[in-house]
């Protein structure tokens, strides 16, 4: 069995999100038949803020150690999946450059990142797709029918704000 699937991956249909998305091309191999939904923002300076302001702003962690603790305190207080989110963090820099290094261009990361996964995923096999386009091209691609229903955008920036918040409040 993969490491990937044995520590992380077993038991799971799918992933989404950091830190999976990380590994896609892993889980491709373990299922050749996996379809790969990559969610894009409306520009790269776009996904930026919303890192800036969220992600960046509210896990401050600089170095491992930072990484390595916050980890063992939410394993602690909080749910497991969040501690080994953080372990991931610090043990790795798998895309390759420091994000919250200064002299990094996230602009480009983004850029390069979603480069990487149009380049890496057959076609056939992947939808680019922005929220604001709603249920329709996510079900079709998914070949499932359209729910009743208005599509629900929970992370937007100001609920992940609020929700990190209140789980640090919680771990401390």
């Amino acid at each position: 069995s993969s490491g990937i699937n044995a520590e992380y991956g077993g038991g799971y249909k799918a992933t989404m999100d950091y830190p999976g998305c990380l590994f896609y091309e892993e889980f491709m191999k373990l299922n050749p038949d996996a379809k790969v939904v990559l969610t894009v923002r409306d520009s790269p300076e776009a996904w930026v803020k919303s890192v800036n302001d969220t992600i960046f702003h509210l896990h401050a962690a600089t170095n491992w150690f930072s990484w390595k603790l916050q980890g063992m305190v939410l394993k602690l207080f909080e749910s497991d999946h969040m501690s080994v989110i953080f372990e991931i963090m610090a043990s790795q820099e798998k895309h390759g450059v420091q994000p919250r290094d200064p002299k990094t261009d996230l602009a480009q990361m983004y850029t390069d990142w979603v480069n990487r996964v149009k380049e890496t995923v057959p076609a056939e096999k992947l939808l680019v797709f922005n929220v604001k386009e709603g249920w329709k091209p996510l079900c079709d691609f998914l070949g499932v029918p359209v729910p009743d229903t208005t599509f629900h955008r929970s992370n937007r920036t100001e609920k992940r704000i609020n929700k990190t918040h209140e789980q640090k409040r919680k771990a401390l």
